[in-house]
């Protein structure tokens, strides 16, 4: 069964509804790298540590975040999230969470074909990105395909033979230049991100400041903390209606970058940390 994209395309976000601040979707990248090496990765897996999300930590941050957000659809991504080896668990919870009506989880779709029914049983939806040359076979979607019908899961396959050009090897100088970038940004719209507590615009600040070895000084800079505080709800508010682009935005192309074929690092330019 294909999804119907009608449900993740964006609308007028935020709003306000019963004290809650209603978005389209929020994200976790239960880890940060990932089994395959694309060039030009959005959230720059290949260039990223080994790092796997606790159950306990997701649980704590979906709490806070129930209070002040309402996403259409919550998704577990990375990374590829199936290296986790708590990933059922991480979805369990995200499920019981009520965070939003539908729980997806974004995939390279590599090894999906060991993941236990238990799996499918927690998600509403699975997105497979499906790449030439590498990634999932054709057996293994045409298994996909019938195990999602029998589970209920509705199934979004999107092929990518093209990955967009998004980040800079430098920081833009011209401020300028990063405020088209930001204000043109569809990412800052559809890719709310949660990370330790805090929430993120957008997925790119944690990878980038990583890559620019900023020891987490963007990062800290280009989120809003979704702690329990008075005006909490006044501040997310504010922060995702921003004008000011992230300070990550210099280093990044947003939607303005160019296409390039899809293809994969070499391992030589992983040890020199070229992104693409």
């Amino acid at each position: 069964m294909t999804l119907d994209p009608s449900w993740s395309r964006p609308r007028a976000y935020p709003a306000l509804a019963d004290g809650t601040i209603v978005t389209h979707a929020l994200e976790v990248h239960v880890t940060d790298h990932c089994n395959l090496r694309c060039a030009g990765c959005c959230v720059l897996s290949p260039l990223a540590p080994r790092r796997f999300l606790e159950a306990a930590d997701l649980q704590r941050d979906l709490a806070w975040a129930r209070e002040v957000l309402r996403p259409s659809v919550f998704k577990l991504s990375g990374g590829e999230p199936l290296l986790a080896p708590n990933i059922v668990e991480l979805a369990r919870v995200a499920k019981a969470s009520g965070i939003a009506p539908r729980v997806s989880m974004t995939t390279n779709g590599v090894l999906l074909a060991r993941a236990p029914d238990a799996l499918f049983e927690e998600l509403d939806a699975i997105t497979v990105s499906i790449y030439p040359g590498v990634g999932i076979d054709a057996a293994s979607l045409a298994s996909l395909r019938t195990r999602a019908v029998r589970f209920g899961v509705a199934l979004n396959e999107k092929h990518q033979e093209q990955f967009q050009s998004m980040t800079r090897r430098s920081p833009e100088p011209e401020a300028s230049v990063t405020r088209e970038v930001f204000d043109s940004c569809w990412l800052r719209h559809r890719c709310h991100t949660l990370r330790d507590g805090t929430l993120f615009a957008c997925s790119r600040p944690v990878g980038i400041d990583a890559l620019a070895d900023a020891g987490g000084s963007l990062a800290a800079s280009d989120g809003v903390s979704l702690a329990p505080r008075a005006e909490r709800t006044l501040e997310i508010t504010r922060y995702l209606e921003r004008s000011e682009p992230l300070a990550s935005c210099a280093r990044c192309l947003g939607g303005t970058g160019a296409l390039m074929p899809f293809r994969q690092l070499t391992r030589l330019e992983v040890r020199e940390r070229r992104p693409e």
